[in-house]
């Protein structure tokens, strides 16, 4: 694919396709508030698994990034290693989803997840995410929906920032390890412009962020954030938005850590073989969207963004293995600028009966520069790969929604993917290609009340006639890398999946959902960003069971908990998916009365198999126990945040594989002085925080 082309199939949609709103009132479906599909007072949604985050779940939690955010979206769990800049490993539905291959998240209706990234495919990462400027999350777990396309295999997710705050603050935060956080966001009021009706709203934050976490060589982690997004209304029926963002991080890592050498005692479990890991990180993007409703039965989103990231990460996972003077050290690196939008029409008709159409393209174009290296203290001593990639992608869409019956909503859709690539390495010697592939998407979701007031079999019974349930199909995909696909006949591997669920409520006070669910991964090839290489994982599917639960209690207390099991197997010979979750709950009890909050939370991940052994070995499990509490007096409030306030000893981030310690090699016959031994299967881990304790101060105004 040339540069000429992409820059003209670019142009062309920066100047006249504009996005679908990201604003949408998710994740109900209707977006526009025209009109509604209302099976039963709530919100309707498409699948049981389907839920809205708002900013009030996450509020109180001890969080200490925009990716930990996820957490709040049950059966969720995030972790981190080499360091705290870089993205979290993020676990849901069975999927240890590495940072992002396949949960694809988008921010303000901007993608971020990275194609062919240097570190691993889809890598996502959230830390520019200032929480203040939250106001929900809308989560929709499986491949049912045409309007998400890449990476939106186990779910899709998308964070949603406010309009403008109700009110303007600034905010201290202190706490262990040299942790500070400040922050500040405001509201600047416009309008009614003097002459027309034109209104405006406007949001600007700032985040600055800094811990040495509880390692022994310090984290000296600094991240900064600048968020601006505005709207204004040029006519009642018209909208121009957008918004800016600019984020910065550097950092230090102390890595994975063998567990042999924590167990004999030769180093602590918060020491380090190579605490020169770490790296540098940058994002800086804008988007523009316009929408417009010519009548209440229709309405036109577009948008177009464009965005410029880099990564600079220094890893050492196998420390002495391969080069045992040198070390094993590595460099990724990746520099790149993707643009793209989204155009999108809804229309609302009455073929004789309530229905909803909705058509829409999304494109992007990625022009990525992506380094491999070996390092040594940061110095760069030789380079593995250095590669130019290109890669565009059309998803056109279109989905219906009819309601044939008043209790009975059928929604189906079908999604078409077109990705072109071409990568072509800088190095002597070294191979490229391009290539070309496609893939058809669709989707079928259908969702009955019979036991409602409108349905065939209307019932006195309150959770009975609140019942909802759900049947859920659709085919999904991710793109693989590019360097790896230019020697596969394919880059799009297929995700077919189903949900079976349904949703209710009982006193009117607690709501309870419950999905089971099934997903297929086509076999793929994978570049192994740690490694430098490409290797197949072959065909696996997943078999889950989810429970979600809220019980308002009184208008003060409530109870949340969700639990989730998950069967992730390879479906030739039937061996386990390693590192793939299989056990999480989640839970939580709070308060909330006057100016007073406060939440006591549990989250628990239990063990996995680290490989595609059944029985040994397995990684650690883990319960942790948080505490947040706040009191508003006026325009002062203060706050309290305690990670795992019981002070266990517990793991973030767990991988078995082969090392060499610099102190093993020619002791052992694993591990040879000439290197590249077969070295010493061990797990090796990053340990989860201690007792952790921040207080913090906020004026609003």
């Amino acid at each position: 694919m040339s540069r000429a082309l992409a820059a003209v199939v670019s142009l062309a949609f920066l100047l006249g396709a504009p996005e679908a709103r990201a604003h949408d009132p998710a994740p109900t479906e209707p977006s526009d508030g025209a009109y509604q599909f209302t099976v039963t007072e709530r919100k309707p949604v498409t699948a049981s698994s389907t839920l809205t985050v708002p900013a009030e779940d996450f509020e109180l939690r001890p969080l200490e990034s925009g990716g930990q955010m996820l957490e709040a979206v049950p059966n969720a769990l995030t972790a981190q290693h080499t360091g705290g800049g870089k993205a979290e490993q993020y676990f849901i539905r069975g999927f240890d989803a590495d940072h992002g291959t396949d949960l694809a998240v988008y921010f303000d209706g901007v993608p971020i997840n990275l194609r062919s990234h240097a570190h691993g495919q889809g890598y996502l990462d959230l830390h520019f995410v200032t929480r203040e400027t939250i106001e929900r999350l809308d989560a929709y777990k499986g491949p049912y929906f045409a309007r998400f396309g890449d990476f939106a295999t186990a779910a899709a997710i998308e964070y949603v920032p406010f309009d403008s705050v109700p009110e303007s603050q600034v905010r201290f935060e202190g706490g262990y390890w040299n942790t500070w956080r400040a922050v500040g966001v405001a509201s600047p009021r416009f309008g009614p412009f003097e002459g027309d009706d034109a209104k405006a709203d406007a949001l600007v934050s700032f985040e600055a962020y800094h811990t040495d976490g509880p390692f022994l060589d310090d984290e000296d982690l600094g991240r900064y954030s600048l968020f601006a997004r505005a709207g204004v209304d040029l006519r009642p029926d018209l909208r121009l938005s957008g918004h800016l963002l600019g984020y910065t991080a550097d950092w230090n890592a102390s890595g994975l850590i063998p567990e042999r050498l924590v167990d004999d005692r030769r180093i602590s479990r918060f020491g380090s073989l190579d605490p020169s890991e770490g790296g540098d990180t940058m994002r800086a993007q804008g988007k523009l969207q316009i929408d417009w409703q010519p009548s209440s039965e229709s309405h036109l989103m577009a948008n177009a963004y464009v965005a410029a990231y880099e990564l600079d990460l220094f890893s050492n996972f196998t420390y002495a293995l391969n080069d045992p003077v040198l070390g094993d050290g590595i460099i990724q690196q990746d520099d790149r600028l993707y643009a793209g939008g989204r155009v999108e029409y809804e229309q609302v008709f009455s073929p004789g009966f309530p229905a909803r159409l909705r058509a829409g393209a999304e494109w992007r174009y990625d022009d990525a520069r992506v380094r491999l290296g070996t390092q040594t203290r940061r110095t760069t001593t030789g380079r593995t790969s250095d590669d130019d990639v290109e890669q565009l992608s059309v998803g056109p869409y279109v989905e219906a929604e009819l309601l044939p019956l008043p209790w009975a909503r059928f929604v189906g859709g079908l999604r078409f993917e077109y990705f072109d690539f071409e990568a072509r390495s800088r190095l002597p010697g070294g191979f490229g290609g391009s290539g070309d592939d496609t893939i058809w998407l669709p989707k079928a979701n259908l969702v009955l009340s019979p036991f409602s007031q409108v349905g065939p079999y209307p019932s006195q019974a309150h959770w009975l006639r609140d019942l909802e349930l759900f049947a859920n199909f659709g085919i999904g995909f991710h793109s693989n890398d590019a360097r790896a696909a230019v020697i596969a006949p394919r880059i799009l591997s297929r995700a077919p999946g189903a949900e079976l669920g349904f949703r209710t409520r009982f006193f009117d006070r607690v709501e309870v959902a419950v999905d089971g669910f099934w997903l297929e991964l086509q076999d793929e090839l994978v570049f192994v960003g740690d490694e430098g290489t490409t290797e197949s994982s072959g065909r696996t599917q997943r078999f889950g069971v989810e429970f979600v639960a809220r019980a308002d209690l009184t208008s003060w207390l409530y109870l949340h908990g969700d639990v989730a099991y998950t069967s992730a197997r390879f479906t030739s010979g039937g061996d386990p998916v390693p590192q793939a979750p299989r056990f999480v709950a989640k839970g939580a009890v709070g308060v909330r009365e006057g100016g007073f909050a406060a939440e006591l939370s549990v989250r628990h991940l239990g063990e996995r198999y680290a490989s595609e052994a059944f029985r040994s070995p397995r990684l650690s499990d883990y319960t942790v126990l948080d505490l947040g509490m706040r009191y508003r007096y006026g325009p002062i409030e203060v706050g309290l945040a305690v990670e795992n306030i019981a002070d266990n000893d517990w793991r973030s981030s767990e991988f078995f594989y082969e090392s060499c310690a610099p102190t093993e090699v020619g002791r052992v016959a694993a591990c040879p002085r000439s290197g590249g031994g077969a070295g010493i299967g061990d797990r090796h881990f990053t340990p989860g925080n201690g007792r952790n304790v921040r207080a913090w101060v906020r004026y609003a105004f």
